[in-house]
């Protein structure tokens, strides 16, 4: 029996390292390291390869750092596959000390109070934040990214609480029509915050009628494809962020997060072309720069 023990960044491995100074070799525990350059298709693939080397059913439960991140997105198919993997968001030094001491994943989980969950993931109430809140547009977007992989640990944690969103809108034509991606999405929103999965031009449409009139929506799409229908469909907005798209084949790297295709650069000129500006900003910590003078 086995764990793969996943985290933005390296640690994984940092928690395995620590946990083996406290209780000896743990082989048990297989380590991931996601970075900024994946996308959630490559984390997926990563753990396919190690359940393949080191058999699906020996594999005990993916182990996350984050609710809601890319490692446990990626997961959320996995183990909607593989229903003997269980997935557990929290990792954590002690998490891995008990099951390398020999607790059970459940006495485990118990005693570090993380969250237990197979494919899907206990309800909480929802309480909203009261924080002041500046006026926005009669459509009430605060902010429109692109990002590829939709909801995860930056969006939810970071760029949600920094724009004071209530409510976040995914406008695809895809994401709709798949259960898991979908279960992904609520799992990832963070509390106190409304989520909208919507066809494109039901988003431009509700958007535009003013639906969302007095509230913070913060609304992200993954194409830029998407960024260009939604203006055709008159939506109204003064800039859009291109906040991470991952490498691929046919993609060049722009800047760090961020590769496009001729194509996709060339939707983003049209963008810019409409008088909306399109600036690259991976974090609200990150400088605020244009898209275009990454290009030159």
């Amino acid at each position: 029996m086995y764990y793969i023990i996943a985290s933005h960044g390296t640690y994984a491995q940092a928690c395995k390292s620590s946990c083996e100074m406290i209780t000896g070799a743990a082989p048990s525990f297989v380590d991931f390291a996601f970075t900024e350059d994946m996308t959630k298709e490559t984390v997926e693939k990563k753990y396919e390869e190690i359940l393949a080397e080191k058999g699906a059913d020996d594999c005990a439960a993916i182990i996350v750092d984050l609710p809601g991140g890319t490692p446990y997105n990626a997961a959320m198919r996995i183990v909607a596959e593989h229903k003997n993997i269980q997935l557990v968001p929290g990792l954590c030094q002690q998490l891995l000390v008990l099951l390398n001491s020999g607790e059970s994943l459940g006495d485990a989980v118990a005693q570090t109070g993380q969250i237990f969950t197979g494919i899907s993931v206990k309800g909480e109430n929802k309480v909203k934040a009261n924080v002041p809140k500046e006026p926005v547009e009669k459509n009430g977007i605060v902010n429109f990214r692109l990002d590829e992989r939709l909801i995860h640990g930056q969006v939810a944690t970071y760029w949600t609480r920094t724009l004071q969103a209530d409510r976040i809108i995914i406008a695809d034509d895809d994401i709709i029509k798949d259960e898991i991606g979908m279960s992904a999405l609520k799992a990832a929103v963070p509390s106190g915050v409304h989520l909208s999965v919507l066809t494109v031009d039901n988003a431009a449409k509700r958007l535009n009628e003013g639906r969302y009139s007095g509230q913070r929506v913060f609304l992200i799409v993954n194409k830029t494809k998407t960024i260009c229908r939604l203006l055709d469909n008159g939506l109204k907005v003064k800039e859009v962020n291109i906040g991470n798209m991952g490498e691929k084949e046919g993609r060049k790297q722009i800047k760090k997060s961020v590769y496009c295709t001729p194509e996709e650069i060339a939707d983003i000129e049209s963008v810019e072309k409409n008088g909306v500006q399109v600036y690259a900003q991976m974090v609200p910590n990150d400088e605020k720069k244009t898209f275009r003078s990454y290009l030159n």
